[in-house]
């Protein structure tokens, strides 16, 4: 049993959330393709990760029988080599069944996540006008500017599982960005202004993203004066609404880990895989919160974003 079976919680999935916005010399087109490169760059790591682990895992198992067949041998009389073999294979078996109830069930790197641009214009997003004047102010409020010739802000989300990923995750990132000595490295890390955050899921109802969505609807909120548990379990129900409503959606509700950085207590996320949905998706948050509950009034209360994922 691993640490996590022990004290009875899931490995939590962790998202980390960068807001950033290119400097003015950089194209929203540019900015996405050097996102696209980097994100791959990432995936490419950690599947050298996996293959790193796997033959780790492999080689200390197949030394660890060596060493327990070498110190039995003298109590060991099998005269027959099958059934040497057949000792040796029951302390593999041994040795693998032990390492799979210690160790973490996890894929370690880089999860899953995308990037995503944010709909800050009336003729670009599919929510009301006033949820667009608010959701400009949101965005102004993080310090990043508006400005007629760079009013393009992104988010990158990073998902991994459990917290020892999140070293994994600086580490990887820490690497390409020392390693980068470019003119298009400069462009990405050195952006006009950036914000992280790092949430947690709290509930999933749906089909992970899988590369097919194009639109979100991010709801970012905070519960008022109810203790967090009721409020959660509150969550948990209300969240499966929008699947009744709209089928084949992948709904999510985050909540800020540790308090850490500068985003919302909560965020909803609401993924669609058209704009046609995502105008669906806006119209049934918008009959959601009409309803007199304490998760209604929050969404309600809530600054409401759309984003192109790219």
């Amino acid at each position: 049993m691993s640490i996590y079976n022990v004290l009875s919680f899931e490995v939590p999935i962790i998202a980390y959330s960068v807001l950033h916005q290119p400097k003015k010399t950089v194209t929203a087109k540019e900015y996405a393709r050097i996102l696209h490169n980097f994100r791959s760059d990432l995936n490419n790591e950690t599947q050298q990760i996996k293959s790193i682990w796997e033959g780790y895992i492999s080689d200390i198992t197949s030394k660890n029988v060596q060493a327990t067949r070498g110190n039995l041998s003298q109590f060991l009389s099998t005269p027959i080599q099958s059934d040497t073999d057949d000792i040796q294979k029951i302390l593999k078996d041994q040795n693998i069944q032990t390492s799979e109830q210690l160790l973490t069930n996890v894929r370690y790197g880089l999860s899953g996540g995308y990037d995503a641009r944010y709909l800050l214009e009336a003729k670009q997003s599919e929510i009301p006008k006033t949820r667009i004047a608010d959701s400009r102010s949101f965005i102004q409020e993080k310090g990043f500017k508006l400005e007629k010739n760079n009013n393009s802000i992104f988010e990158s989300l990073y998902l991994v599982q459990g917290g020892t990923n999140l070293d994994i995750l600086e580490n990887i990132m820490q690497k390409f960005i020392c390693n980068y000595n470019t003119e298009q490295a400069k462009k990405m890390y050195e952006p006009e202004n950036s914000i992280c955050s790092i949430y947690n899921l709290l509930f999933s109802d749906g089909v992970s993203y899988s590369g097919f969505d194009r639109f979100e609807l991010q709801v970012n909120f905070v519960k008022g004066k109810e203790p967090c548990d009721i409020f959660n379990k509150e969550l948990g129900e209300s969240i499966k609404f929008f699947r009744t409503e709209i089928h084949h959606l992948n709904v999510s509700v985050w909540q800020r880990k540790l308090a850490l950085g500068k985003g919302e207590q909560y965020i909803l996320r609401i993924l669609t895989k058209d704009r046609f949905t995502l105008h669906a998706a806006v119209s049934a948050a918008q009959k959601f919160a009409k309803d007199k509950h304490i998760i209604a009034n929050a969404v309600r209360a809530g600054t409401w974003l759309t984003k192109e994922i790219m």
